[in-house]
């Protein structure tokens, strides 16, 4: 009876262990670092457990907020485009040429 009790005990301590190294292994690779990005102002990736550095699409376009679409592209609305503060967006030259 001995040798059982002692046994489990044994099983028992080292399942808690295994489990605590876990939750450990968990935070530090996953938590922490999330926290961490996310209080910098960067957007976290899970899946590659990265933090990514977020970037309006008028700084990938080289496109001034507030443009028309051009060869129908789907609109979307920024809350800081110029023209909803009152700023004059000219046309580009695409949007110019007449349509066939």
């Amino acid at each position: 009876m001995n040798k059982t009790i002692n046994r489990l005990k044994y099983i028992f301590l080292g399942l808690f262990l295994l489990g605590s190294a876990g939750v450990l292994a968990y935070h530090a690779m996953w938590v922490w670092p999330k926290e961490k990005c996310e209080a910098r102002g960067g957007a976290w990736a899970g899946k590659w457990l990265k933090c990514a550095t977020v970037y309006p699409i008028e700084t990938m376009t080289r496109r001034p907020a507030g443009t028309p679409p051009i060869n129908g592209e789907k609109a979307t609305s920024s809350p800081t485009s110029p023209a909803k503060a009152g700023a004059q967006v000219e046309p580009t030259a695409a949007a110019d040429k007449p349509k066939p």
